[in-house]
């Protein structure tokens, strides 16, 4: 059996063992079982199937929940570094107002000589 990276406790596996267990011991039943045998064992492996199928689903739903704090913790350190770039040319243009001008004249020049082309 496959290993499942981040399963809960190895969960995953165990169940999936006792789906095939259960399968095995179906397939192992002689010719002459019951029917009500028979229907146990297909309950049994109903139930198996379930609880596999809501772990897979809580372990799916668990990554989705763990990708979105992730690339929420990206946005909002992105946005603090923004507002401090923002602060501090704001603070630059402040103390030297002049030569922020002529940056801003030379960007603009460059810029129209690039748009251009």
């Amino acid at each position: 059996m496959e290993h499942v990276p981040g399963a809960p406790n190895g969960d995953v596996e165990r169940m999936a063992d006792d789906v095939a267990d259960s399968l095995a011991e179906a397939a192992s039943t002689d010719s002459n079982a019951t029917s009500g045998d028979v229907q146990a064992e297909l309950e049994n492996l109903r139930r198996d199937i379930a609880a596999l199928t809501q772990t897979l689903a809580s372990f799916g739903s668990g990554k989705i929940r763990e990708a979105g704090q992730t690339s929420q913790e990206y946005i909002e350190s992105a946005r603090d570094t923004l507002v401090t770039i923002e602060e501090d040319v704001e603070a630059y243009v402040r103390a030297k107002p002049f030569q922020s001008l002529a940056m801003a004249a030379g960007v603009g020049y460059v810029l129209a000589l690039l748009s251009r082309r």
